[in-house]
């Protein structure tokens, strides 16, 4: 087969992935699709992936991508007669201390907002399930039957081949060797001296994503580890098992360890907790189906843990130490969707070991993505767009991926944080709140402060009530009572100039912009499904001046959408973000604190109003509103006067609050946050924000919310009756015994003395409609109910 000179869509890599890709684009009537692999199909991870599917996850979308992928690959052999291997034996998961069981637990009751129904079993059930095992340790478990188990390469074959007959193109031994560019949008992919003319270009390359996305002068920050199973010659316990007969895989997460049977033997893996970071360029160029060296020195604190839970492997012959490198990102999360700087390249990878699991679900994300042109589902957490190219760091990620391995098995506790790739963007402020004691996390890059008692009032971490309840509660009644110093520097600022930037405003913003020079509007960006795809605060500082607040981490994606409409639109727009540090002054004193600052008169501002101000050494401007619902002001300074404004207030009398007291606040007040109440598959009228529309002025969605139908699901403030309930976030949400929502924050309520929360449900939304509050609600965490009642107002005042 000759390569073609054009192609409509061109996808580099041939593991699981680009298969999936490619598969799912021609199922859905994508002509001319060509897949590029450099070795042969399967050549890279996918060969030596362990081919674990489990269908219970910590997220709604890693759930549901997941549940989709196991259903297809037990249809794709009926489709194609090529097996993928899928045997559904069940997974057990092992806790051996309380938190491990409250963590799986809660994984269970995620499960059931999707139907997924798992059981809770003893150690005595857990042994029946997994006789090979030793359980003296073990305080409970998880069953999950409907788990199982695939042939990584058959998988990607099967898929290939649905492909194939759906006419796409594979070329095996093709090394693409850079890319073209024209106008800003991908043109074409080089393989040597010849070049294939594209219109779309998928980068689906596994750990050498990134060196080639940087051909395209593209962004896609992941690194690859190694990582580690053993293979044992056939043992006579499981042998005993019956020939067919299966073990359920085993998830010991507490020894970092998991484990399967595999041809009469024994494959037993793990995540260990220091584990080794691999660079591409220390792997050969021809690289391809080949392990990395064996390392028993590394491995044997593992195969320890492994002997003492299964006993039987202690008279058991290592077939092999299989090495072989993966790729993780920098939150543990994988990526896709379309560049950020590139038009028409899209993105996949950094699957963190659960690529296989994943590849069907998001290879028909990404596929809908491609034909759409956004995205289809909720995709938030794996959404490229997270990612600034300031994150694209080498040196940042050299140190953080191998923690993001390590970690894997960790209990995901609330104010958990990395430990590695500290300080790489820090407020203008940061020395101050440092000063001040605040214990910091890493969000986004950004060193964020979340309270002000240090490590002594954060550790150890818990799922019951957290050790900083006491901190943050001071630094709530501070945001209500006194003046607390609330740093916002990290929220992104996007200049806006030109004389038709009210006009593109107008069509990028759904509120209206063309509001008076000192005014500021809140609004949302949408898509064109009517979906939410940010919501900011528009400053307008001119007649064609105006700057955009969006929120912390959301700058590529706001921009992304800015040049997506720029258009013909005369404006000009530029990120401004490390220009400018934005210090929140919330409370009842603040006005006072603010004041006593400077001799020149602070000025009278009513709400969303903004005017210059002069704080102790610094100038900048005051804007009179606050995202904790409380009295207060964004003060907006340059960031090399930001200290001198942090010193005035401090010694003015301001304290400090963190990110924990302003989310409680925050909550109680029924404010919305992109990314928890607003995502792209969230409208403003579900959200209760269509007020904030402006109707007739062309804004971009604006004819889908027209045409929609009444929404069928709604934000709602939801307060627990039993202070012992501690949700987190996804927890289901019970109205007449099913499923109604799932919580999307929550906090603690120092008003309430008890878990306020924000939820998306479905039902009974007229009775919710008629009342101020309904009671009867009740919501699942790690398998236990609490009861709590729902308003369509704000907790504070519903409630």
């Amino acid at each position: 087969m000759t390569l073609p000179s054009t192609a409509r869509t061109v996808i580099i890599g041939g593991g699981v992935i680009g298969c999936s890709i490619a598969y799912h684009l021609a199922r859905e009537g994508r002509k001319d699709i060509v897949v590029l692999e450099r070795s042969k199909l399967t050549s890279g991870t996918t060969w030596h992936a362990a081919g674990l599917v489990r269908r219970l996850r910590p997220s709604a979308t890693l759930t549901k991508l997941i549940n989709y992928s196991i259903d297809l690959y037990s249809e794709l052999e009926i489709e194609t007669g090529q097996a993928t291997g899928w045997t559904q034996t069940g997974s057990l998961t092992l806790a051996t201390n309380p938190d491990r069981l409250t963590n799986i637990k809660r994984q269970v009751s995620l499960g059931r907002a999707f139907g997924l129904e798992s059981e809770v079993v003893d150690a005595a059930r857990a042994q029946a399930l997994w006789p090979l095992i030793k359980v003296d340790d073990v305080i409970g478990a998880v069953w999950s039957p409907a788990d199982g188990r695939v042939n990584p390469s058959d998988v990607a074959l099967a898929l290939s081949k649905g492909a194939k007959a759906r006419g796409v193109k594979f070329f095996e031994d093709t090394r693409v060797t850079g890319m073209q560019k024209k106008d800003g949008s991908i043109s074409g992919v080089e393989i040597g001296e010849y070049l294939i003319k594209a219109e779309e270009v998928v980068i689906a390359s596994g750990l050498w994503s990134r060196e080639v996305a940087e051909m395209a002068g593209a962004h896609m920050p992941l690194y690859a580890c190694e990582h580690f199973y053993i293979l044992t010659k056939p043992l006579a316990e499981v042998q005993a098992l019956g020939k067919g007969v299966h073990l359920p895989t085993l998830n010991d997460q507490d020894a970092y360890l998991y484990a399967r049977d595999d041809v009469e033997g024994l494959l037993v893996g793990s995540f260990e907790p220091h584990a080794k970071g691999i660079s591409t360029r220390d792997l050969p160029a021809d690289f391809s189906f080949d392990l990395l060296d064996e390392d028993w020195d590394h491995f044997m604190p593992m195969m320890e843990n492994a002997l003492r839970r299964i006993p039987a492997l202690e008279t058991a012959e290592v077939r092999m130490l299989l090495n072989g490198p993966e790729s993780f990102t920098l939150d543990s999360q994988f990526m896709l969707g379309e560049s950020p700087e590139v038009s028409g390249l899209f993105l996949m990878g950094g699957m963190n070991s659960t690529g296989i699991a994943l590849a069907g679900g998001a290879g028909k994300a990404m596929a809908e993505w491609i034909i759409a042109g956004e995205p289809t589902m909720e995709l938030n957490e794996a959404d490229i767009r997270r990612f600034s190219p300031e994150m694209n760091v080498l040196g940042a990620l050299e140190a953080r991926i191998p923690e993001v391995l390590g970690r894997h098995y960790e209990n995901p506790y609330p104010g958990r944080s990395m430990d590695t790739a500290r300080g790489q963007r820090r407020s203008p402020i940061h020395q101050g709140l440092a000063a001040a004691g605040a214990r910091f996390e890493v969000r986004g890059g950004w060193e964020r402060a979340v309270h002000f008692g240090g490590d002594a009032a954060h550790l150890p971490l818990t799922f019951a009530a957290p050790k900083w309840r006491g901190q943050v509660g001071r630094e709530v009644d501070a945001c209500r009572n006194g003046a607390a110093i609330l740093d916002q520097s990290a929220f992104g600022k996007i200049m806006v100039q030109g004389p038709d930037a009210c006009a593109f405003l107008n069509r990028l913003c759904a509120a209206q912009m063309d509001i008076v020079e000192g005014r500021i509007a809140y609004t949302q960006i949408l898509n064109a499904r009517g979906g939410v795809e940010s919501d900011l605060t528009v400053q307008r500082h001119g007649p064609e001046t105006y700057l955009m607040i969006v929120g912390a981490g959301e700058v590529v994606r706001v921009m992304k959408r800015m040049r997506d409409t720029k258009g013909d639109f005369r404006v000009e727009f530029a990120d401004v973000t490390s220009g400018y540090a934005v210090i929140g002054l919330a409370g009842a004193k603040a006005r006072d604190v603010l004041q006593a600052t400077s001799n020149a008169p602070v000025p009278d501002l009513k709400r969303f109003g903004f005017a210059p101000v002069e704080i102790g050494l610094a100038r900048g401007w005051a804007g009179r509103l606050s995202f904790t619902g409380e009295e207060g002001y964004e003060l907006y300074v340059p960031a090399d006067m930001a200290m001198a404004a942090h010193e005035a207030l401090v010694a003015a009398g301001a304290s400090h609050a963190g990110l924990f007291a302003s989310g409680s606040l925050r909550i109680e007040s029924g404010f919305r946050a992109f990314g928890h109440e607003l995502t792209p598959g969230t409208t403003p009228q579900e959200a209760g924000l269509g007020a904030f529309c402006a109707f007739g002025t062309g804004f971009v969605g604006e004819m889908a919310l027209i045409k929609a139908d009444p929404p069928k699901h709604q934000i709602v403030s939801l307060l627990f009756d039993d202070p012992n309930a501690i949700p987190i976030h996804d927890e289901p949400i019970y109205y007449d015994g099913r499923v109604v929502g799932q919580i999307s924050s929550a906090a603690w309520s120092y008003r309430f003395g008890r878990s306020a929360a924000l939820a998306m449900i479905n039902a009974p939304l007229d009775l919710i409609a008629g009342q101020d509050v309904v009671t009867g609600f009740e919501v699942e965490i790690a398998c236990t109910r609490y009861g709590a009642k729902c308003s369509l107002k704000p907790a504070k005042e519903a409630f």
